[in-house]
């Protein structure tokens, strides 16, 4: 009842000053607690007919030594909360001592009980709260205030001013936490229902403290990230945001085991169970997990990575995107092909993006009529016109040879490099070097073969 009543006033009061439903429900999870706990006495307080009751049910179960071990602590931890509140309340009968010296009229006032509790413990309790109230107002308030307008200015910070912000809830929930436990403490007066308010204020804080963990890693991975987005990296930022999440959901696994242990549940059962479903699991998912694997090694690896153009033995394309279970290539033909990562990861793949040049090889045929002063002449003026050809990359040279005596043509093998490797300047180079190969073949009075068969016909058929 005198739970219920104060639950009641402090949530109003609460609401009246606007303070957000996050610290309400808090309120109310510990007063809900605390009140439907009363009457549960800690281990230090036990008596005869509880350790008969511990007896009968070891003989159905036998604890493990786990459970023992963490029986132990939690005991401890409730037999230190119970002597923590009776220091408080001792403290509190010190001030009342202090009035009575001064004012007994006063004292007398303050000692009188509303609902079993005495007036001083209630204005105790609301003094405690107000000035929590202060000082995650005003006290925090102003130092993350200060860095919020800090970071605002400054532009190498891009997410500083969101991330001390964020921060900031997690720490005002560990301050009330605890300004919400003394001012409990105050009123509480059963040992059992205070080892369970010290307990549920022990399962606040530690949610606090993985959710300021979890924005600190938010935080963390998120500036990576787009660093790695202003550098192009997209294939990286994919695996900084993968590792993201896997870390996020470890903090919060492991923020859920603290909490099943600091309300006495052995977790260790609850391990187990988990390792025998995810073996079903991964069982179930062989191909998931190898995609994901191949594309880990793919991003770590970076055979390629967003926006190369490759060549697989399905397709060739643009890579346009790089997933967690296929890769998507935009082929030419304007067609979207998904590889398996797995299948990617195990066969080769040819990226024409890491060319630093791209190569040209072609075949150029005179007809048999050219000499050989004819022949060596258009070679040597065939190289030197193509190394003047706008685009020719000159580090690597020009070969121009007569290589073959074909079936109707003398046979010249030219090979070349272009500076870029994109398709509309690699044509462009190609037309301007077809141009001058033209002229070349013109300037020197020769002729290109083209296919053709001679046919000869005799003049007479001999005589019988």
């Amino acid at each position: 009842m005198i739970c219920g009543v104060f639950s009641v006033w402090i949530t109003q009061i609460f609401a009246n000053m606007k303070i957000s439903r996050y610290l309400i429900l808090l309120i109310a999870v510990l007063t809900c607690s605390a009140f439907l706990c009363r009457g549960q006495t800690p281990a230090s307080d036990a008596a005869a007919p509880a350790t008969t009751s511990v007896e009968a049910s070891a003989v159905e179960k036998k604890p493990t030594p786990e459970e023992v071990e963490l029986q132990k602590r939690l005991e401890e931890m409730d037999r230190e909360a119970v002597e923590t509140a009776k220091n408080i309340r001792r403290h509190l009968r010190s001030v009342l001592e202090y009035v009575r010296g001064i004012s007994p009229e006063s004292a007398n006032f303050l000692v009188e009980k509303y609902f079993g509790v005495r007036l001083i413990q209630y204005l105790a309790a609301f003094s405690t709260i107000l000035a929590v109230f202060i000082i995650v107002r005003y006290v925090m308030g102003f130092p993350f205030a200060y860095l919020e307008k800090f970071f605002s200015r400054s532009d190498r910070t891009v997410f500083a001013k969101a991330f001390v912000s964020a921060l900031r809830r997690p720490a005002s929930m560990m301050v009330w936490a605890v300004g919400l436990y003394f001012a409990l403490a105050f009123i509480l007066r059963d040992s059992g229902t205070v080892a369970v308010t010290s307990r549920a204020v022990g399962i606040l804080f530690w949610i606090a403290c993985f959710w300021g963990v979890v924005i600190v890693c938010d935080a963390f991975f998120e500036g990576l990230r787009e660093k790695l987005k202003a550098r192009s990296a997209s294939a990286t930022a994919n695996l900084i945001e993968f590792l993201r999440r896997v870390f996020k959901s470890i903090i919060i696994i492991i923020a859920l085991l603290s909490i099943l242990t600091n309300c006495g549940i052995n977790v260790n059962t609850i391990i187990a169970s988990l390792g025998i479903g995810g073996m079903a699991l991964a069982f179930a998912s062989q191909d998931t997990i190898a995609n994901f694997f191949g594309s880990v090694s793919i991003i770590i690896d970076r055979p390629f990575i967003v926006g190369d153009w490759v060549k697989t033995s399905e397709c060739e394309g643009n890579v346009e995107a790089i997933g967690f279970r296929s890769t998507r290539i935009r082929t030419f033909s304007k067609t979207l092909v998904s590889i398996p990562n797995s299948t990617l990861a195990k066969e080769s793949v040819e990226n024409f993006s890491k060319m630093p040049v791209r190569k040209v090889t072609q075949t150029i045929g005179l007809t048999y009529s050219t000499t050989t002063e004819q022949m060596e002449k258009a070679l040597a003026d065939l190289r030197e016109a193509i190394l003047e050809v706008e685009g020719v990359d000159r580090a690597n040279g020009v070969l121009a040879e007569f290589v073959e005596f074909g079936p109707s043509s003398l046979d010249i093998n030219l090979i070349y490099y272009t500076k870029r490797i994109d398709f509309a300047y690699f044509s462009a180079t190609k037309r301007r070097v077809n141009l001058a190969i033209m002229r070349v073949v013109d300037k020197n009075g020769l002729s290109f073969a083209f296919p053709s068969t001679s046919v000869y016909i005799e003049s007479g058929a001999e005589k019988a």
